[in-house]
C-alpha cells in the first residue's frame, strides 16, 4: 500500500492511495479546551497508565524524564513562558476512515500521547510499541512492534522503515519530500510493436517451413504472451529530493494480518516524531506548518554548511 500526504504538516493532512486516487484517511488535530469537563473526562488518560512523552530533543525520553530534584525545579522556572504554555495544552488527533469512523484517537498533554485505537485504549508510547526499553545505537534508533516480535522500527537521520527480522525485508518505508516518478507498463511498447509488424506475403511460405524460422517464430509468441495484456506496471519510483517543500511525503507498506491498517500508520507518525528527537533534526511542531517547514529548510542549509567547511 502506498499513501500520498496531502500536507506537509502529518498531523493534519489526507492519504491518498496512490493505486486508485481516493482517500483513505483523514488525519485531524485540534486544540482541546481544558476548561470543558465532558472532553477532559471523556479522554482523559487512565490513571494507572505512565504517559511517555514524545521526544524533541536528542536525549532519550523515559517516563521519569522530569525530574522532581530543586535543580531541575529551577531549570523548570527558568524556562519561557511559550514553553510552559505549549506543555499546558491539550490536543487531540482524530484519524477517520474513508467511511468518515473514528478508527483512531490521540489526546496530547503537551507532548505526552495518550493513544485509542478502535476500541482499544492502548496508553502511551511504551504501550504502543510494546516495550519499556529503547536501544540507542549511535547512528540508529531500534523500536520493536508490539503485533509481531520480528517486525522493528528502525529510524536513522535520512530513513524510517519498518523491518522483518525473520524474512530480512523492509515491510514499510517513510518517504519525506519525495518526487514520484510513475512507471509506464510495457503493454503499449509490446502493441506498437505488434502493430507495426509486416505482414508476410505467400512467397514466404517457404521460409517460415524451416526448422529455423519455426523455433524463432515460437520463441517469440512465447514472450509475446508471457508479456501480453496481463502484465502489471512496474512500480512507481520515489525520489527523495532532501529538501523540505519540494515533493510530497510517502508512506509504503505491507499490511500485517496481526495489526490493523491504521496501527502501522501511527506508530509510523509516532517513530518520525522520535526520530526527529532522537537526531537532533528541526522537531515538529504543532502549529505554522508553513513557519516549522522553512525553519527545517534553514536547519538543513546550516547542517550542510557546517559540514561542507569543516
Amino acid at each position: 500500500m502506498l499513501l500520498r500526504f496531502t500536507s506537509p504538516d502529518m498531523l493534519n493532512t489526507s492519504l491518498i492511495d496512490v493505486v486508485t486516487g481516493e482517500q483513505t484517511y483523514d488525519i485531524v488535530t485540534v486544540l482541546v479546551d481544558p476548561t470543558d469537563p465532558a472532553e477532559n473526562e471523556e479522554h482523559s488518560p487512565s490513571a494507572n497508565s505512565t504517559s511517555s512523552p514524545v521526544a524533541s530533543s536528542s536525549k532519550p525520553c523515559t517516563p521519569t524524564a522530569v525530574g522532581s530534584s530543586r535543580s531541575s525545579k529551577n531549570k523548570r522556572l527558568r524556562s519561557s513562558d511559550s514553553g510552559e504554555q505549549a506543555n499546558a495544552e491539550r490536543r487531540q488527533t482524530r484519524i477517520t476512515d474513508a467511511t468518515g469512523n473514528v478508527v483512531a484517537h490521540i489526546l496530547w498533554k503537551g507532548r505526552r500521547p495518550d493513544i485509542t485505537i478502535c476500541d482499544e485504549k492502548v496508553g502511551a508510547l511504551t504501550d504502543l510499541f510494546g516495550s519499556t526499553t529503547v536501544r540507542f545505537m549511535p547512528k540508529a534508533l531500534v523500536i520493536p512492534t508490539r503485533f509481531d516480535t520480528e517486525y522493528i522500527w528502525t529510524a536513522t537521520p535520512n530513513s524510517l522503515t519498518l523491518f522483518d527480522y525473520d524474512t530480512e525485508t523492509i515491510k514499510g518505508t517513510f518517504y519525506q519530500n519525495a518526487i514520484r516518478i510513475p512507471m509506464r507498463s510495457k503493454v503499449s511498447k509490446l502493441n506498437l510493436r505488434s502493430s507495426s509488424k509486416p505482414r508476410l506475403s505467400s512467397k514466404s511460405t517457404d521460409f517460415l517451413s524451416s526448422p529455423a524460422s519455426t523455433t524463432s517464430l515460437s520463441t517469440s509468441s512465447t514472450v509475446d504472451s508471457e508479456s501480453g495484456p496481463d502484465t502489471k506496471p512496474h512500480k512507481p519510483t520515489l525520489i527523495t529530493t532532501r529538501f523540505p517543500g519540494v515533493g510530497s511525503n510517502y508512506l509504503e507498506f505491507s499490511p500485517h494480518p496481526l495489526a490493523h491498517d491504521v496501527e502501522i500508520i501511527l506508530s509510523f507518525l509516532m517513530m518520525e516524531i522520535l526520530r526527529r528527537g532522537r537526531f537532533s533534526l528541526t522537531p515538529y511542531a504543532f502549529e505554522k506548518p508553513k513557519l516549522w517547514q522553512f525553519k527545517e529548510a534553514r536547519d538543513l542549509f546550516m547542517r550542510r554548511l557546517r559540514r561542507n567547511t569543516v
